[in-house]
């Protein structure tokens, strides 16, 4: 007898069957009810698993029934392909699926389902009957499985489609019925699946009932606003503004409310990946960042963001739920996701609408006075600051060809040249003439639809960041940012944190017209000031601005470190509140505003304009109509 044959063979230390062996195979039920533990984790993750089966099949109406919660029954059932006899019966086993068919398919995902773990994990921990017939077969067939254990197999009558019913699910697995929350806890988590489904596949229809109550009942019609109107809803949708861009191999489509439409946390944000509902700290965090160079606060927009993909640089399979992704190439996502949020803010307009609604009328007593008071443009700003703002809504109009007028040199504190108007090419506002200042803080403008006040500081704050962004601040303009070389350098004492921060910063600050040299150990030298700042405390100003970036511990709101010393610059070298204005410096600052990528907000993400639309004056004062 061959020596090497199994015959002859010596047995292996604790192989399977051997009486001392402490390594032993689980078997199938034990083996399920583990990978139930990564699948299954609530009633919504059954659910899930289902729907999305169901997506896989190619159905188009998707019918979900659910009992307490989700934990006394779920029903699934669908109109898609429906399962042969055999199909059904293998569809049961561990890890046996259609998606794939070998390791390498991995790579290239395209479906929802891929793993084969899902109905025999659930099967395990439930009371499980599938019921499913393809179109051309005459009768269907069904499983019952109680608990993992298969208890009938047999033809059935039914639709063509699949049913799928998980009854008294964990109901022997005490340990993970325990952990389930309230029923409207669980029944929130189901909702919250379906309505994603109904953002990412308006063209099918959609229906969850609750203890025979319908909760959710979508149509499926295609129709992309209606989605959105059903799950975000119809009033937040009319403050969104779509975005979109594309790179080779990478999209990103979707909608972002405008800045007055937000919540504090982030549950109306919605991230898909080819059409699959995802949780991605890449696509979160690009997000946020993209906003909040924008718009300042800690509230939180509105979102439905697609990031469509090549398949082969997404990993799908790194969470047993398949809930969460992994990218190859997060560069790019982050940029691509950041440039189509800034773009849809900017050209969806940023500037908020003043609302002269008061929220609740106060009787006022009328008396005579001995010298009539003179109603001021100080009188108008100060009731403007006091107001709620909205965001602008289809307020301006595109310009004419003739009203790209550039602004004139020769305009006047009594405005005799100031109806030169300015154009914001690309953005909301079709044309705006200066009219004068507000308590040398506020230009007052208007356009053709509204009065605009506009923050002379923020304003020359953006003005100036994207001028040292982009190095011409070293040129010459009427502002006169330009480095002045001083006749004897001046030397300013340093903290240690403080010299650290003039040595990492320095050619950034450069470019901001300070020339700044470490000089020994607790000290730095000034050559150059920007000429603005000369007859101004300069020495306090960079004083104030190393000390500023010492103890800057990061931003979320930026992507360079750079960009922190510049907007600091910035701040300190723009006008200020309270600085009077000639009419000509009032319309240089708006017409370099008009150049600049972003002219609605400040670096920091404040609001540059507010805007005051004629209609709600007409609309105070009674002049609706003709008269």
């Amino acid at each position: 007898m061959n020596p090497s044959s199994p015959d002859t063979a010596a047995p292996v230390p604790g192989y399977v069957g051997d009486a001392d062996a402490t390594v032993r195979l689980l078997d199938d039920n034990t083996s399920n009810q583990i990978a139930a533990g990564e699948v299954v984790e609530r009633p919504s993750s059954v659910v899930k698993e289902l729907v999305e089966n169901a997506m896989d099949a190619g159905a188009t109406r998707i019918d979900v029934n659910i009992e307490d919660g989700g934990r006394g029954l779920i029903v699934v059932r669908d109109n898609g392909c429906g399962m042969s006899p055999v199909d059904a019966v293998l569809s049961v086993q561990r890890h046996a699926t259609s998606k794939i068919t070998t390791a390498d398919d991995l790579l290239e995902i395209t479906t929802f389902g891929f793993r084969g773990e899902a109905l025999p994990s659930i099967a395990s921990v439930s009371d499980f009957s599938l019921t499913t017939k393809r179109r051309t077969d005459e009768v269907g067939t069904q499983l019952v499985i109680q608990h993992g254990n298969v208890t009938f197999t047999g033809p059935a009558a039914c639709p063509d489609g699949t049913e799928v019913r998980v009854a008294s699910l964990f109901s022997t697995v005490p340990a993970r019925l325990k952990f389930l929350k309230s029923n409207q806890t669980e029944l929130n988590h189901i909702s919250d699946f379906l309505q994603r489904l109904v953002l990412s596949r308006p063209d099918v229809a959609v229906t969850l009932t609750h203890d025979g109550q319908t909760i959710l009942q979508f149509a499926g019609t295609g129709d992309v606003a209606a989605s959105l109107g059903a799950v975000i809803g119809r009033d937040s949708v009319k403050d969104m503004v779509p975005l979109t861009c594309e790179t080779p191999g990478l999209t990103v489509r979707g909608w972002v409310s405008k800045p007055s439409v937000t919540k504090a946390t982030r549950a109306g944000q919605y991230f898909f990946v080819n059409n699959r509902a995802v949780r991605s700290r890449v696509l979160q965090v690009a997000f946020d960042r993209a906003f909040r160079k924008l718009v300042e606060g800690d509230r939180h927009p509105l979102a439905v963001i697609f990031l469509e993909i090549d398949p082969r640089y997404v990993d799908v399979n790194v969470h047993p739920a398949k809930s969460e992704v992994r990218f190859t190439r997060d560069g790019d996502i982050f940029a691509v996701i950041a440039r189509a949020v800034e773009d849809a803010l900017l050209t969806g307009g940023l500037i908020p609408e003043v609302n002269v609604t008061p929220s609740m009328p106060q009787p006022v007593i009328y008396s005579r006075p001995s010298t009539p008071p003179r109603t001021t443009m100080s009188n108008f700003a100060d009731v403007f600051a006091e107001l709620p703002s909205r965001p602008l809504d289809g307020l301006f109009e595109q310009p004419s060809a003739s009203d790209a007028v550039h602004p004139g040199g020769d305009a006047t504190a009594q405005g005799a040249e100031s109806h030169a108007y300015i154009g914001f090419d690309g953005y909301a506002i079709s044309r705006l003439r200066v009219i004068g200042q507000s308590r040398n803080t506020y230009i007052v403008a208007e356009t053709d639809d509204a009065i605009l006040l506009i923050d002379q500081h923020v304003a020359h704050e953006r003005v100036l960041y994207e001028q040292f962004m982009n190095g011409a601040a070293t040129e010459k303009d009427s502002w006169g940012i330009v480095a002045q070389n001083l006749v004897i350098p001046a030397t300013l004492p340093v903290s240690p944190v403080e010299r650290e921060a003039a040595v990492k910063y320095r050619d950034v600050l450069l470019r901001a017209g300070f020339d700044i040299d470490v000089f020994g150990s607790d000290t730095v030298v000034v050559r150059s000031v920007p000429a603005t700042v000369l007859e101004k405390p300069y020495l306090g100003m960079i004083s104030s601005i190393l000390d500023d970036l010492a103890h800057t511990q990061g931003s979320r709101r930026l992507d360079l470190p750079n960009e922190a010393a510049l907007i600091m610059a910035s701040c300190r070298l723009a006008v200020k509140k309270g600085d009077p204005l000639t009419m000509d410096e009032m319309v240089k600052l708006l017409a370099d505003l008009a150049s600049m990528k972003n002219p609605f907000t400040c670096p920091h993400g404040r609001p540059i304009l507010l805007a005051l639309p004629h209609r709600e004056m007409d609309r105070k004062f009674h002049r609706i109509g003709p008269h």
